[in-house]
């Protein structure tokens, strides 16, 4: 199914523009081709509905104010409110069909990881696009990445490793980028415990004390002598 969208001509500019967003409208720009920009608005609604199908990937059908039909394009990019996520301006760049063009496609993850329950691991996403070269209508609105074949720890999935038509797309980026993967379960080492000077200081000064009383004492024949030979009795027999 095509996907099409209808653009009004914007007379709105700059603080003019707040109340087209007022009114549920969303202003925007159309250039591409060579030629020159033109300001356009479309409901917010509509463009909406039509950019959950489309994205930032899919060849859209622009019927542009006062063209007689309409011309393809991709929703090049959408600014957002940062706190409401309404669209307040859309960029539309317009393309030769015949010509292969450059862009970023978004991987999808489906599935789950059997390594991260039997492990305890850790889901690793490392990308969450990947460079192409296609002609615009063979451009893939997303790749699905399936991570149920991620089994065991020493498993990874790698751009080489994704489903696409290589005959029609080709992948700039390299295919040894990891994609995805299950990383260990991070273990902590328990901290020493830490003795405060004071009290290792303590422990020394009593360490000492015995080992001074114990050479003090002396008793009976005992009694070490300096050479350290126990002493016997010296008087002869």
């Amino acid at each position: 199914m095509d996907l099409e969208l209808t653009l009004d001509a914007r007379a709105a500019q700059g603080k003019a523009n707040k109340r087209l967003r007022r009114e549920g409208m969303v202003p925007g720009v159309v250039y591409g081709k060579g030629e020159g920009s033109t300001n356009v608005q479309v409901e917010a609604k509509t463009f909406e509905t039509l950019y959950r199908s489309a994205g930032r990937t899919s060849v859209v059908k622009f019927r542009l104010p006062g063209a007689s039909r309409a011309t393809s394009g991709f929703i090049k990019s959408v600014q957002r409110h940062p706190l409401s996520g309404k669209a307040m301006h859309v960029d539309y760049y317009l393309v030769n069909l015949n010509v292969a063009m450059e862009v970023d496609v978004p991987l999808v993850f489906t599935g789950e990881a059997p390594a991260v329950e039997e492990t305890g691991g850790t889901l690793l996403h490392n990308v969450s696009s990947i460079h192409v070269k296609a002609l615009p209508a063979d451009i893939p609105h997303e790749i699905t990445v399936d991570v149920s074949v991620l089994k065991s720890l020493d498993v990874a999935i790698h751009v080489s490793d994704l489903s696409l038509n290589r005959d029609l797309v080709q992948v700039m980026t390299d295919g040894e980028t990891l994609v995805a993967t299950v990383v260990p379960p991070r273990i902590e080492e328990e901290p020493e415990p830490v003795v405060a000077e004071g009290e290792e200081l303590e422990g020394e000064a009593a360490e000492g004390e015995g080992g001074e009383a114990a050479e003090g004492e002396t008793g009976g024949d005992g009694a070490t002598a300096e050479g350290g030979e126990p002493r016997g009795d010296t008087s002869e027999s």
